[in-house]
């Protein structure tokens, strides 16, 4: 979230009114409109201008989080800054950065499974309740808010106040006067099958643009004397040729009846009142880029209402003293007495507060709290996780409240894979996965996967933490897999082709080191028979059973598995196959792997390198490292190169057009290229710069919903040349 605001924070208090009783008491009225809500702060700039109090506010949607912040004593400096410095990108998005995300979940990424979880109960399949939880935003008006929170009462906020939200089960509009105004002010703009819907008192509540985009009547109800009253309300669409697929015209359909609303409400404003409307043209409700924009439209529409404005003007030193006043009601301190936890799920508590770091008795951290719940949240069990500052005849106390997912703790996720060479070599996998969550109160899960295509599969796990902080686990695998792979001859053709039929059954435990990485070691057990499928009679299939004992260490921040743009991912691992376990062989294997993005700007520069050797062979015949296909050695088939070490170098290179180059998907796009240098080997003599192979490619990407998805021309030496087409997760 990139709220910036400088704050400090103070125990609740009485409403700072002015004293002055011989001036008419000014409401000012602030309409929903989305990004184009951005205009309020533009006028409140020109009211502030000229020194003119509001005594009651009341707003809906984007005018519920101006008025709300305007209310809670927020200068129209400060809000002016919080909106230019807000991304929106992050505060309408609630999935943690993957580098917060717990280890665990940073693993779900691998292979080619879209990253959206739909829940599964008996009566099928279950999709949550709108596309944003509000987890980001919500903390986000939390941190901008917490002066007031502990008022319950928004007659007792320094400006009184009044969100208005819908009640979705009978449409009609919910005055919000008490309560958490975080809450109260979501409610309001929980824009329905976007947002959540928002639970208060009982009451299902939406967007309160549905019932009453503009509160005129619930300011005189509040006992203004006068109104200033701001429409950013969108105006319909009115050419025909626009209104041109179902969405505009359902988009047009609910102006109609917003606007008609509006009207209503319209006609209770009288001549002693100021109606101002911003200028604000076709800017959408969705422009949230244009937030400086619609600033500038509101704050210039205003400057026309100037002299109708200017009656309700104070002294320059009435008016200092009346915001003093207000801004006053934001300094004092929250000194926490207690912390409780509010677990609305089936871990323990205790897992809870193992993350939270002690606060008791201290000044509230509030950079502490959020790392804190952010850590929580990155369990990606949690719908949401939010905190409330509350008073009581004790002290002031800090609830942290943790709320399963409505659609969980089972969760279904499907993906797809393509890849083709264009040389009558294709291939395709089709997967889903079942993940059940929480099936006890350390947060274990049980997880199966089934995949079909060109590599069937079936996959089988228990991840099981043993203790609160989920440092320690164990996690016992069996896997079935049946894959396909071939032998080329030294021009690069292909002169066979095997299938093989592999079972894995597999005992790890290990330790988690927080959401960077993890140690684990184990012991699996490996069946495989291999067949001929296509090629010379004389070549056969072989069976094979390995016994080993395993150990790895994994370190994981990149930002992303698709296209990486930051952080850092290190893998190592170790393999040792002896024939006293009951292997067919003795030999030790180990690899490391390393990948580092660099990004400025649009720019990225990836590099990446793999190592493999087998330090340890008793094994005749033993080849368990391959090289070739994209970025393997480009333009060498998959699977060409093979033998018992190998190394490779990538610099992969990456221009981001933009998000916009399919504005109708918001896919980035991206251009680029690859150098590669590498090789295999059949022992360490034979390891030599001399012949290490170069190769490169020239590549398109669509970061689509789907997964990445690759056009890209590859060459190698010995003339090796080829086309890929590749959908799925790369690196």
């Amino acid at each position: 979230m990139i709220f910036v605001i400088v704050i400090t924070l103070f125990p609740g208090i009485c409403a700072a009114q002015s004293t002055d009783t011989t001036r008419p008491k000014i409401g000012l009225v602030l309409s929903g409109g989305g990004a184009r809500g951005a205009a309020h702060v533009g006028v409140i700039k020109v009211l502030d201008e000229l020194r003119i109090p509001i005594d009651y506010i009341a707003g809906t949607s984007m005018g519920a989080i101006v008025g709300g912040l305007y209310a809670s004593g927020m200068s129209a400096s400060d809000l002016e800054q919080n909106l230019n410095n807000a991304d929106w990108s992050k505060l309408l998005s609630d999935r943690p950065a993957r580098a917060q995300r717990s280890f665990r979940r940073k693993g779900d990424d691998a292979g080619f499974l879209v990253n959206l979880n739909v829940g599964v109960n008996k009566d099928g399949l279950v999709l949550p309740q709108g596309f944003v939880q509000g987890q980001t935003l919500t903390l986000a008006l939390k941190r901008m808010l917490l002066p007031v929170a502990t008022i319950n009462s928004f007659d007792r906020l320094p400006i009184p106040f009044r969100a208005i939200a819908t009640n979705i089960t009978s449409g009609e509009a919910v005055v919000l006067d008490s309560g958490d105004l975080p809450t109260a002010i979501r409610a309001s703009m929980s824009a329905p099958g976007v947002f959540k819907p928002v639970r208060v008192d009982g009451q299902v509540l939406v967007d309160g643009g549905v019932a009453n985009n503009l509160p005129v009547g619930i300011v005189k109800a509040m006992g203004a004397d006068v109104l200033i009253v701001v429409d950013v309300g969108t105006p319909l669409v009115t050419e025909e040729a626009e209104l041109n697929s179902p969405f505009k015209i359902t988009s047009q359909m609910l102006r109609i009846l917003i606007n008609a609303r509006t009207d209503e409400q319209k006609r209770l404003i009288t001549p002693q009142d100021v109606l101002i409307t911003p200028a604000l043209g076709g800017l959408s409700t969705s422009a949230f880029d244009q937030t400086p924009e619609a600033m500038r439209l509101g704050e210039a529409t205003a400057r026309q209402s100037v002299n109708e404005l200017r009656k309700f003007s104070l002294s320059e030193a009435t008016y200092v003293a009346h915001r003093q006043s207000l801004e006053r009601a934001r300094s004092d301190i929250h000194v926490i007495n207690r912390v409780v936890i509010e677990n609305e799920s089936k871990l323990s508590t205790e897992v809870i507060g193992s993350r939270l770091a002690d606060q008791e008795g201290k000044p509230l951290d509030l950079d502490q709290l959020e790392s804190d719940i952010t850590d929580i949240y990155g369990f990606d069990t949690f719908e949401t996780v939010t905190y409330d500052v509350l008073d009581d005849a004790d002290g002031t106390n800090l609830s942290v409240r943790a709320t399963e997912k409505s659609w969980g703790p089972n969760y279904m996720r499907f993906g797809i894979n393509l890849e083709d060479d264009f040389d009558g070599n294709s291939s395709y996998n089709v997967a889903a996965r079942f993940t059940r969550t929480e099936i006890n109160e350390l947060g274990g899960e049980v997880r199966a996967e089934i995949q079909i295509g060109e590599s069937p599969r079936i996959f089988a796990e228990l991840y099981q933490p043993l203790d609160f902080a989920s440092r320690w686990f164990v996690n016992p695998q069996i896997e079935f897999l049946r894959a396909g792979s071939g032998m080329f001859d030294n021009n690069g053709l292909q002169i066979a082709q095997f299938g093989s039929d592999q079972i894995r059954m597999s005992l790890d435990g290990g330790r988690q080191f927080g959401n960077l990485g993890e140690f684990r070691l184990g012991v699996t057990h490996i069946q495989s028979d291999s067949e001929l499928r296509i090629g010379s009679p004389e070549l056969k299939g072989e069976s094979n059973e390995i016994t080993a004992v395993t150990a790895g260490f994994a370190y994981d921040t990149i930002d992303r598995n698709a296209v990486p743009r930051s952080g850092a991912n290190i893998s190592s691992g170790w393999s040792g196959s002896r024939e006293s376990l009951g292997s067919d062989g003795t030999f030790d294997l180990a690899q490391l792997s390393i990948l580092k993005p660099q990004t400025w700007g649009n720019n990225t520069l990836l590099h990446w390198w793999t190592l493999g050797s087998t330090v340890r062979d008793e094994t005749d015949g033993l080849s368990p490292f391959s090289l070739g296909g994209l970025f393997n050695l480009s333009g060498y088939a998959a699977g060409e190169l093979v033998g018992k070490h190998f190394g490779i170098g990538r610099v992969l290179y990456y221009y981001r057009l933009g998000d916009r180059a399919l504005s109708a998907l918001q896919t980035p796009i991206y251009l680029g290229a690859s150098f590669e240098a590498g090789n295999v080997w059949p022992n360490t003599n034979a390891i030599s710069l001399d012949n290490t192979l170069i190769a490169g490619s020239v590549f398109i990407v669509f970061d689509s919903l789907l997964g990445p998805l690759y056009l890209a021309y590859g060459a190698g030496e010995g003339d090796r040349r080829s086309a890929y087409l590749f959908l799925g997760q790369t690196f």
